[in-house]
């Protein structure tokens, strides 16, 4: 009789019960590290599913699953992840971080979606299982051991109208066009680093880039990638202005892959120097902004 009496009143609260778990499961995949933001340049602002107002990041300051990263123009942000990859993103770009998945023993992977702007992937322990999967609004671009540059909007048109492999009759959306460039490390590239490759994929067709300076652009949603192509000098000078302008400057335009260390270097050098931080940020153990981070910071119109 009691049972029967007390069964009513308990559905509804083993209903709150689950559907509070749920939400602390939410909460706890949202808070997921997957990196600190390790250097950055002008104004560069963060929000989340959890957290919907902008907020500017801070250096040091971690980034997780979910995050929606945005920076406005003459911005650049630095992302290193835990593995010691980086993820940069130029100015007016919008990106977010899906998914991060790192074991030193089996490898990282890492899911992100680039919506405008331009972007650089840079590959960094030696481990043959780590992967990167990037999806822009035209295709998918996956990473796999190497240095990738890429850029979506207007500025991936513009570029890609000047190449002389793009065709002229070419339909190109301004809004979703996607250009991504290989970089190296790629087959008799410096420094001994391991071959690496990426593939753009859209619309049931798959370019391959296996070699620095390949390239592949996607001209609008629903078309497939034209490439394999090298890309010219002054495409790629165009490319790097607008995803590290005053680095691109600074290393004379230089396109090799020591350039592209360089310039990663110059960048975050840049701001250890403006915040007089003597350490290179540890994404893993450096904890000055553990407590801190994100506190006290307040929501920008």
């Amino acid at each position: 009789m009691r049972r029967s009496l007390l069964r009513p009143l308990l559905a509804p609260l083993l209903t709150i019960a689950a559907v509070s778990l749920l939400a602390a499961g939410g909460a706890s995949a949202q808070q997921t590290q997957v990196g600190i933001a390790s250097a950055i340049v002008g104004d560069v602002r963060m929000s989340s599913p959890a957290a919907p107002s902008e907020r500017k990041i801070a250096r040091k300051q971690r980034i997780a699953w979910g995050d929606i990263i945005r920076t406005r123009k003459k911005s650049q942000l630095h992302i290193m992840l835990l593995d010691r990859s980086t993820f940069s993103i130029g100015e007016r770009a919008r990106v977010v971080i899906d998914r991060y998945i790192y074991d030193p023993n089996e490898g990282r992977s890492f899911f992100g979606r680039v919506i405008e702007g331009a972007f650089r992937f840079l590959s960094g322990s030696n481990n043959a299982n780590s992967t990167a999967t990037i999806d822009t609004p035209t295709g998918t671009i996956g990473i796999r051991g190497t240095a990738l540059d890429g850029i979506v909007g207007e500025e991936a048109k513009e570029i890609a109208e000047d190449e002389p492999a793009i065709p002229d009759n070419t339909d190109h959306d301004e809004d979703t066009a996607t250009l991504v460039v290989l970089r190296g490390p790629g087959a008799a590239t410096e420094g001994g680093l391991t071959v690496g490759l990426a593939t753009v994929s859209a619309a049931g067709k798959t370019v391959t880039l296996d070699q620095p300076m390949l390239a592949a652009y996607i001209p609008r949603r629903g078309a497939q990638p034209i490439g394999p192509f090298r890309i010219s000098a002054s495409g790629l000078s165009e490319l790097q202005d607008e995803l590290q302008p005053s680095v691109a400057r600074a290393n004379g335009g230089g396109f090799g892959l020591g350039g592209i260390l360089a310039g990663a270097a110059a960048l975050a050098g840049a701001v250890l120097v403006l915040t007089g931080d003597d350490d290179p940020p540890d994404p893993v153990n450096d904890n000055d902004n553990d407590d801190t981070a994100g506190r006290g910071q307040q929501p920008i119109d």
